[in-house]
């Protein structure tokens, strides 16, 4: 009678039994998307590093690669928002293009500002008013956005920050997902953690034992990473390094990469 009741109150009360994510929101529906065959069937997919509101050079980047064409799956790995100039220019160009995106730490930031300043009545930081203009309907599509996309006939997943070793999928942490650097290993258990931290422990993709190939972010201080199982394509566009992509069926894994206008903000 207990388990019969507990599932009618969770028809019934679904955000209730949600659970949090390090800035508050209420969790993606569904955290880890699988991206299958038939979704992309004709299609090449090319993926982007952090945007951070660089709209003039994410137009620069898609053109560049011909990732404009029906016939491209245009996927963001996060921080597709704040810091840059065009904020909601970008959120829109995802839209309008159909691209898919994985939740970063920044995303969530501009949400959780947004939703904070609703509750409170009070207007939003000068830094993030961008925020006022922003469309029910791209708010939506952020908060819908999942922690993970994974492309199994690729065997090609797609993430913000990073992936602690040894851990399974479900298992992994929002706080790992969308801010880790490093790792580091606890001997006497065998196992690692995610660290945000840079300084401590070792960079996460240099221990990632794959087979699974990890796409991510975040990390623009480490620039460009390429290592057996993870590429990092954060190059920090906004910090004025650049704003780079790449075709997951190219077996070169060639690199396309656009200089910033300026630099919009210091590291």
């Amino acid at each position: 009678m207990t388990s019969m009741f507990s599932r009618v109150v969770q028809r019934l009360f679904p955000d209730f039994f949600r659970p949090v994510t390090p800035y508050g929101l209420l969790a993606p529906k569904h955290p880890h998307r699988r991206l299958l065959p038939h979704q992309v069937q004709g299609k090449r997919i090319f993926i982007v590093g952090d945007v951070h509101g660089c709209y003039d050079e994410l137009l620069s980047l898609l053109e560049e690669a011909d990732a404009l064409l029906p016939t491209v799956q245009v996927v963001f790995v996060g921080d597709l928002l704040n810091k840059g100039p065009k904020n909601i220019a970008c959120v829109e160009l995802a839209r309008k293009i159909g691209a898919l995106c994985v939740r970063g730490n920044h995303d969530e930031v501009a949400l959780s500002v947004l939703h904070k300043a609703r509750r409170s009545g009070k207007p939003l930081p000068v830094h993030m008013a961008w925020l006022a203009d922003l469309s029910s309907e791209s708010e939506q599509w952020l908060l819908d956005l999942p922690y993970t996309i994974y492309f199994g006939e690729r065997n090609a997943l797609f993430v913000h920050a990073g992936l602690v070793p040894g851990v399974p999928l479900i298992q992994q942490l929002p706080e790992d997902m969308i801010h880790m650097r490093n790792v580091i290993r606890d001997e006497t258990a065998g196992a690692y953690a995610g660290i945000r931290r840079a300084s401590a422990g070792e960079a996460w993709a240099t221990v990632w034992p794959g087979p699974v190939h990890v796409y991510f972010g975040h990390d623009a201080r480490r620039k460009l990473q390429r290592e057996r199982f993870a590429t990092g394509l954060d190059t920090g566009c906004v910090y004025g390094g650049a704003l780079s992509g790449v075709y997951l069926d190219d077996e070169a894994q060639t690199i396309y990469s656009v200089s910033p206008k300026e630099v919009y903000r210091q590291p």
